[in-house]
């Protein structure tokens, strides 16, 4: 009975040790995918609606969609 009750204790405490491994690699941190930033400085991709907003075209666009939604009420 003691073999068997030893095997059972190594299979959970290989089974704790394997979850807690599985855990702890979720905490890993490369140093090479550390984002640095500059304050007031964006550097991600273009935004291609950016050069249309603000124009006097989209402002009637947009202030003819939000009459429609009014009136519907």
């Amino acid at each position: 009975m003691s073999h068997s009750h030893s095997q059972s204790h190594r299979l959970v405490a290989a089974a704790v040790l394997a979850i807690a491994l599985l855990g702890l690699s979720g905490c890993y941190e490369d140093a090479g995918e550390v984002t640095l930033y500059d304050p007031g400085v964006y550097k991600g991709e273009e935004d291609p609606l950016l050069a249309r907003s603000g124009t006097d075209e989209l402002e009637a666009k947009l202030q003819n969609r939000f009459q429609a939604g009014q009136t519907d009420r």
